[in-house]
């Protein structure tokens, strides 16, 4: 077993040409060997020592374990994840990848020492389309691609990696949230209604409705919409599950009122993009989306009095920490939590013991005193 310290960050100073320089350097023993690197600033040396420490760590691949390359790793993840709904992007992410780290190198030599060059690279450079710094979820949706495949080839035995590199993540933003006043949403239902397109205030009235995506609402089919029970049976989601979604009058309304024959697609039209965007900005509404309808959906669900658990469940949320974005809003969420921990504040306390004291017998009193 390798035996490696935990390392420090020392910072060195010094002066060159009358100016003050300063490094961090970071000092490590690996089986009693020293090893000492030096970054131009804290956190760069504290990421370089995680990493030096998490690759010191693993254990070497044996000889005569079987090998392929990164690109033939490749092959075998879109072979794979041949369903996979984002594959197109994974692959798009994956070729970037490559480019820098090499189709031709050994998977087991991708580390987390060269996974994380390639990471620093990407913070320091600027997109040549934009001209501006590259976001967080740029860097990170390449290096989940990769952890992801890493992952299958240590389970899979494509390439009988003993262990996953680390890879560290970008810390992102939280996504924006938008709803809108009841202003606003009848502004926007009144343009709808303006509006060239004959579906457009059915769809956008069933999106605010029901928080449906817009694949989810435009995919959605007759056999699917069961006006008896009032529900949407869900069946291609983008987390893959099934779900069932209650109707409120107004979907049900809407829904009942759409022309026969109910056969096939309940929703006619393939792009609603240009038509919603006309119908915002004649709403004289900012900074609106379709997806949006989304958010004002759980929004003024959570603000309501909803749930959280059923929200999640509404949304079809693999995980409820999508779905915690919205307890913000819940206006009992924190004011709940508080009460059940409350506790008498001191002048409260102090009323209560003279009451108690007023009430004590005579004779517990006088012992009382006696004892003093």
């Amino acid at each position: 077993m390798v035996n490696v310290s935990r390392g420090k960050i020392v910072k060195r100073t010094w002066r060159w040409q009358g100016h003050k320089r300063t490094a961090y350097i970071f000092d490590v023993m690996v089986d009693g060997q020293r090893t000492r690197k030096q970054y131009p600033t804290k956190p760069e040396a504290q990421e370089a020592l995680d990493a030096f420490r998490d690759e010191a760590k693993q254990p070497p691949v044996p000889a005569t374990a079987p090998s392929i390359t990164f690109a033939q790793a490749v092959e075998e993840y879109v072979k794979a994840k041949a369903r996979k709904k984002s594959l197109a992007h994974d692959k798009l992410y994956l070729g970037e990848l490559q480019a820098a780290l090499g189709a031709d190198t050994p998977l087991s030599e991708i580390t987390a020492a060269s996974i994380n060059r390639w990471k620093n690279d990407k913070l320091a450079a600027k997109c040549a389309r934009t001209g501006r710094e590259y976001s967080a979820a740029a860097i990170n949706r390449p290096l989940a691609a990769l952890r992801h495949l890493l992952q299958l080839a240590h389970e899979q035995q494509w390439a009988a990696l003993p262990t996953v590199p680390k890879i560290r993540l970008e810390a992102e933003p939280e996504g924006r949230i938008r709803w809108l006043e009841p202003d606003e949403e009848a502004r926007l239902l009144a343009a709808c209604q303006k509006s060239r397109s004959r579906e457009l205030t059915a769809v956008v009235t069933v999106a605010l409705e029901t928080g449906l995506r817009r694949g989810e609402l435009l995919g959605l089919t007759w056999d699917r919409v069961d006006l008896s029970r009032g529900v949407l049976r869900l069946e291609v989601t983008k987390s893959g599950k099934r779900r069932e979604v209650p109707m409120r009058q107004v979907v049900y309304d809407v829904l009942a009122a759409l022309p026969e024959p109910r056969e096939g697609q309940v929703f006619r039209t393939r792009s609603i993009r240009t038509a919603f965007e006309s119908a915002v900005a004649a709403a004289k509404i900012d900074s609106f989306h379709f997806h949006d309808c989304r958010h004002h959906f759980a929004s003024w669900f959570v603000m309501r009095g909803g749930t959280l658990p059923a929200l999640q469940k509404l949304l079809g949320h693999a995980d409820l920490k999508m779905t915690l974005r919205y307890a913000h809003l819940a206006p009992h969420f924190l004011r709940d939590e508080i009460a059940k921990t409350e506790r008498p504040s001191v002048v409260e306390q102090q009323a209560v013991h003279g009451a108690r004291a007023a009430h004590e017998p005579v004779e517990s009193q006088v012992v009382a005193e006696g004892a003093r």
